[in-house]
Formats: structure tokens, sequence, C-alpha cells
């Protein structure tokens, strides 16, 4: 087996760069596919009706009739487009978790880049063929999809964090790779508004896919390309075809089920359904945020919405950055405390938040949940500190195929759920929201003593060896991934294969 080398430090540093990239651009494109996809709509409406022409389609607002049909119809397109980004990755993201083990992660980082760069492609095409524009848009989701979006660059940066981390600065390293999350997709949110007001759709597209380039242009500093990695497991080809294999499902579902040593089953399982209810919540609030905010005695338009998200973002960014490594490493707190602030933070926010009733309290809100991200940050740790060398790709793809999952589910429920009480009171989603962290909470101090025990190098030295059903393949793959060692520090060198 041959190992590509570089420094740790400057491993994570890549990979926190092309995260944020990749973030940037991503939310950079569905800021700007979504409302096109809506005008899109309303072209094709007044064409269909022989009636108007397309600038119509920009004072909506003056045109109640016109309005309600767009938006009706734009709903169901909506639904498409958020189908088509996230189904075929949630696929991919099964199959790429066990590939990414055996062959690196290099591939699974550079597919969702070009999956976003075709899309640009059909977004651009689509302004040429008029007739055939919605078509299109729907088709440039699809590519996204398809190439794994989201959910499959998520998977394999945690895991390449994980491969470059030791269990001391594992948290930090974590919570840097979602503060790039959040501050990409800040960055990304802006950029698309200004580009599109300063400029036009087309130069915010060209944008999007020279920041996709620049991306993909740093992966590869990820590997030294004269030195592949080879499965020894397999001596075939290391090609895309592999990626499709049924033996990938097989493993990535073994990685639950499978017996471990010290109870780390059960607090795999624990940890992954933990973070999917994080994600759930958070993700389910952020839809009902928009109704909330922009109902009355609120009554926030929507730029300022957009500029609360965007603020919401970066000071959870800024805290992952700043404020978790001085928790982590200053004032040495575990990683369960941590999570215990963390899910402290959300409560305090989500139960303030339900009775606020002037704008100034919705910023208090704000600054009392800037610690809410390192919830899933420092979950991700303590997950991570229950694996041997050689699963990381797999649990951290069901993780991610998990979050997307939860996106759908957290907005169908809490959407329901305001819908239903909005009349009787605006606050009781976030109260039904602050209830469920209360269960959060409850659960990690049940576990608090067994969770503790993860921050010893001892306890999460589990081996698969310990497991008597364990196959060849497995034992090869441990005794192979041992000759690999760990960074000691960010300094450190590493030899890894990616």
């Amino acid at each position: 087996m041959s190992y590509a080398m570089f420094s740790c430090g400057k491993g994570i540093i890549v990979i926190n760069i092309v995260m944020f990239l990749y973030k940037a651009g991503e939310a950079m494109l569905d800021a700007t596919a979504r409302p096109y996809l809506i005008r899109a709509v309303c072209y094709e409406i007044l064409k269909t009706n022989n009636q108007g022409n397309e600038t119509e389609c920009s004072s909506l607002e003056k045109q109640p009739a016109l309005e309600d049909q767009v938006q009706k119809q734009s709903g169901y397109y909506l639904i498409y487009y958020r189908l088509l980004l996230n189904i075929p990755a949630i696929l991919l993201s099964l199959f790429c978790g066990s590939y990414s083990d055996r062959h690196g992660r290099k591939l699974p980082i550079l597919l969702p880049c070009f999956g976003g760069m075709a899309a640009v492609m059909m977004y651009l095409a689509s302004n040429m063929l008029s007739e055939y524009r919605v078509q299109m848009i729907l088709g440039g989701a699809a590519m996204q999809g398809m190439f794994g979006k989201s959910s499959l660059v998520n998977m394999a940066a945690n895991s390449i964090v994980f491969d470059l981390s030791n269990s001391d600065n594992r948290t930090r390293n974590f919570g840097k790779l979602l503060a790039m999350n959040f501050l990409g997709g800040t960055l990304g949110a802006l950029m698309s508004g200004a580009f599109q007001d300063l400029l036009d759709i087309n130069t915010t597209f060209v944008a999007i896919m020279v920041l996709y380039i620049i991306a993909i242009s740093l992966v590869f500093l990820l590997e030294n390309e004269d030195e592949k990695k080879t499965d020894t497991l397999d001596p075939k080809t290391n090609s895309l075809c592999q990626v499709f294999q049924v033996r990938h499902i097989k493993g990535t579902v073994a990685v639950i089920t499978k017996s471990r040593s010290g109870n780390n089953r059960s607090k795999l399982i624990s940890l992954i359904i933990l973070s999917l209810i994080v994600s759930l919540c958070k993700d389910g609030e952020k839809d009902v945020k928009v109704m909330f905010l922009t109902r009355s005695p609120l009554s926030w338009s929507r730029s300022w919405f957009g500029y609360f998200l965007s603020a919401e973002l970066a000071v959870m960014g800024f805290c992952l950055l700043f404020l978790l490594p001085l928790f982590s490493r200053k004032l040495n707190l575990s990683d369960v405390n941590i999570v215990i602030i963390g899910l402290i933070s959300m409560f305090a926010k989500v139960f303030f938040l339900a009775f606020s009733t002037t704008s100034w309290m919705v910023f208090v809100s704000l600054g009392m949940g800037a610690f809410i991200g390192m919830a899933p940050s420092t979950l991700r740790s303590l997950l991570s500190k229950t694996l041997n060398e050689d699963e990381a790709g797999k649990v951290f793809s069901i993780l991610s195929c998990g979050e997307t999952i939860s996106k759908f589910l957290g907005s169908l429920i809490f959407v329901n759920i305001y819908g239903a009480t909005a009349h009787i009171f605006r606050g009781i989603t976030y109260i039904t929201e602050a209830f469920i962290i209360l269960i959060m909470l409850g659960i990690v101090l049940l576990k608090y003593r067994q969770l503790q025990h993860l921050q010893s190098p001892l306890d999460n030295a589990t081996v698969v060896i310990d497991n008597k059903n364990i196959d060849q393949r497995e034992t090869q793959s441990v005794v192979d991934n041992s000759h690999t060692p760990k960074c000691k520090s960010e300094n450190s060198v590493y030899y890894i294969s990616v």
C-alpha cells in the first residue's frame, strides 16, 4: 500500500478551504436558482396563455392574479427541485462511504464540485433555450443530486478530519470544518444577492463556476498523483465503476449492526440519533422562522430575514472558530460538557424566541444561540471516537444521509405544527422544539459517564479483532491501518491514502 505524504496541519487547512469554497458556491447557487425557477415558471405561464411579456414577472406584486398562479405552480416545481437535489445524493452517499474507506476521499469531494459545474452550465444554457427553461433548471438540480451535492462533501470532509486528527485535536478540527460550512453559506447567500443586484444572473453563475474550479484545484493538493492508493483487499483497478457495488452498502450497514467492545455500539447508535435530532430541529426551525418573523407583530421584510439568517450563521461560525478552541484547549472542557453547552444554548434561543414580540428580542435570541454549532460538531467528535480506522466513511455517510432526510422531516413536522397552532399562539412550535431539546439533554446526562469514557485514548481503541464474527477482510484492514500513524500534533507529518 502506498501513501501520499503531507503535513497534517496543511491537510486540515486545505480541506477547510475546500469546504468553505464549496459551501459558498452551493449557497450562492441555491439562492440564485430557486428565484430563477420561480421566474421561469412565470415566463412559462405567460407563454402558455399568450399574454403579456417577461418583464411582468419582475413586478408580480402589481398583478395579484398572476402572482397567485405563479406561487401555486412554482410550489410544485420547488418540491421537484428539492427531491431531485437530495434523493440521488442520499443513494450515492451510501455507496461512497465504504468506497472512500477503501480507495480514498478524493473522488467523493470532486464529484459534487463537478455536479455543481454541470448544473451551472445547464442554467446558463436555459437562458438561450427559453422554451425549455423550467426543464433545464430541474435538469441542473438533477445533475447536482446525481453527483452527490453536499451529502457527499460532508461525508468525505468529516472523514478526512477523522483521518488527520487524533483524539486531542479532533473536536477543534470538526468545529473548524462546521465553521467553514456556516461562513461559506453566509458569504454565498450575500454574494448571490449582491451579484444579481449589481450585475446580472449570468455573471452570478460564472462566479459560482469559478468557486468550484478553485475548490477542485485545491482538492488535488490532498494527494500526490505519483502515489495512488491501491486497495490491497481488492486487486481490481480503482475506478468509478467500483463505487456502485453491493458490498459497499453491506459494509455501511455492518458498521451499525456489528458488536463492539466497551458498549461502543450503543454509544455509536445513541450519538447518531442525537445528531439527527439536532439536525431535524435546526433545519425545521429554519423553515418556520421565515413565517414567524414576517408575521405580525414582527412583520419583517424578506430582505431583513435574509440579513438575520446571514448574521446567525456568521455568529455560529465565529463561535466555532474562536470559542470552541478556548473551551476545549484552555478550559479543558470535555466533549460531553461542550455538547451540553450547545444544547442549553439551543434551548435558551428557541424558548426565548417563542415569546419574542419585538425585533430587539429576536436579536437577543441570536446571541443566546451563538453556541448551537458546538453541539453537532462535538457530537461528530464523540462519534468518531467509537470508530475503527476503516469505518469513518461508512459512519459519516450514514450521518450525512440521515441529516439530508431530517431536513425533509424537520420542515414537514415543524411547518405543519406552526400552520395548525399559529392562530392560537405563534410560539407553540418553538416551545415544542424546546421540549425536544430538553429530552436530548436528559439523554446526554443519563449517558454522561459512558460518553465521558470516550475521552480516554484507551477506551476508544476499539479493535474489531475483539469481535469474534470478524471476517478476514476486516482483520486485514485493521492491520493495514495500524501501520498508518495518526497525527500527534497540528505540525506533524502524516502518511495517508486519499
